[in-house]
């Protein structure tokens, strides 16, 4: 749990019980902490989620990649970041039976809260289920009182029948998180003063049928179109990004060269319009 800017007490905890903090699903889920309660030692970051329809609020870069990675999942359904363990008895009651000393304020005595970087339910075989997933560098693996924690999560979720699994960079796909940042802004379109939506979806049609077709870079083709359409320049590119956030347009998510010095002919997949797709790969 990140050092609080204020006194922790049982007047604070109540108050974030009555805001909701910690309940919820999607959109109506409202995280125990926020980048305004607390400070980081890595760069904090608020994202509008594609699955939620809310903002995430995210306390270091290693989190933001692993957001962007359950984002990309299809069999994540909902993510909730900065999960509070709110059953304070049961990890509590963890903490003395593993001789494990629980965090408290020192200051007004009052236990802290400990928070799990995410939630994330998951779809399989037609059932849902959680799990909770703890971010962490690798480099505080060796601190003693970080792995305690540790155990008071792990104990704590085995006790709610639910799986725990810690996640470090080490197990983090660096470049899928750095690609799937470059799409993530682009996954709902936005009207300007020039293109209605429809409009919008029409360029899109129209730049897979040339990406379709074209052996040039995905940057060239984007230009090409921008220049055909009259469009303001960089359209084109915005929306390749929608494409690919979609997933109407299939690249290997994985490279580490820039989507747009792709080659066109490097598109593993379109889909088109009132069709199953098209493959440009054999």
């Amino acid at each position: 749990m990140p050092r609080s800017r204020w006194d922790w007490n049982q007047a604070k905890f109540d108050r974030f019980c009555k805001e909701k903090r910690g309940v919820g699903i999607r959109d109506q889920y409202t995280p125990w902490l926020t980048v305004r309660d607390f400070p980081s030692k890595g760069r904090v970051t608020r994202s509008s989620g594609w699955k939620t329809n809310r903002l995430h609020h995210l306390f270091s870069d290693h989190e933001t990649r692993l957001f962007y990675i359950l984002e990309w999942s299809d069999s994540v359904i909902d993510i909730r970041e900065q999960y509070p363990l709110l059953d304070l008895d049961l990890a509590q009651k963890i903490s003395a039976d593993i001789g494990v000393k629980y965090p408290i304020n020192t200051k007004s005595k009052f236990p802290n809260v400990l928070t799990t970087d995410f939630l994330a339910t998951v779809l399989q075989d037609g059932k849902t289920k959680d799990i909770a997933l703890t971010v962490k560098p690798s480099s505080d693996l060796q601190k003693k009182r970080v792995i305690e924690k540790f155990e008071i999560e792990r104990n704590y979720y085995a006790a709610k029948g639910i799986e725990w699994g810690l996640v470090t960079e080490k197990h983090i796909p660096k470049p899928l998180a750095k690609n799937i940042e470059w799409v993530h802004g682009a996954y709902r379109l936005e009207e300007n003063e020039e293109n209605t939506i429809q409009d919008l979806y029409k360029i899109a049609d129209a730049l897979k049928l040339r990406l379709q077709s074209s052996n040039l870079k995905i940057n060239q083709v984007t230009s090409a179109v921008d220049v055909k359409f009259g469009l303001k320049e960089g359209l084109s590119l915005y929306l390749f990004r929608h494409l690919v956030a979609c997933k109407e347009v299939i690249v290997d998510m994985h490279s580490s060269k820039r989507f747009p010095d792709m080659e066109a002919a490097d598109i593993i997949k379109i889909q088109l319009s009132n069709d199953l797709g098209t493959s440009k790969t054999a």
